[in-house]
């Protein structure tokens, strides 16, 4: 495993029972804070963190103002992706073969019907 320097923080938002938030999107659904941290949005800027903080703040005010916790990473491990991009490859190319082989008997079977619809057209004229 290689390691790089890196100096990255990200913001978390965490509520005042110890839960973090989760953005829903638009017209989503579940919970908004969870206590499964994995589950938790990550924000690369803290104006977003800080956004997120004030709305919660002024739309629930008996609720509490969140808390904005940092992460600070000074590594990242570079992943080694050769084999798993290789089999991607070599799946998709032999997923698109087959849908050829499926479309080309398709197209194989239509013109056969279509040639003994017309051989039998031709037939019925003589």
């Amino acid at each position: 495993m290689k390691t790089i320097p890196i100096d990255i923080k990200v913001y978390l938002v965490r509520s005042q029972d110890g839960k973090w938030f989760r953005a829903k999107g638009l017209h989503g659904y579940g919970e908004s804070w969870v206590d499964d941290i994995i589950k938790a949005r990550i924000y690369t800027k803290i104006g977003s963190a800080r956004s997120i903080v004030t709305w919660w703040t002024r739309t629930y005010p008996k609720y509490g103002i969140p808390d904005i916790i940092e992460v600070s990473s000074m590594t990242g491990v570079v992943l080694d992706e050769t084999s798993r991009v290789k089999n991607a490859v070599s799946r998709i190319k032999k997923e698109k073969i087959e849908q050829e082989l499926r479309n080309t008997e398709r197209r194989l079977k239509y013109a056969e019907e279509k040639y003994h619809e017309t051989l039998n057209e031709l037939k019925k004229l003589q």
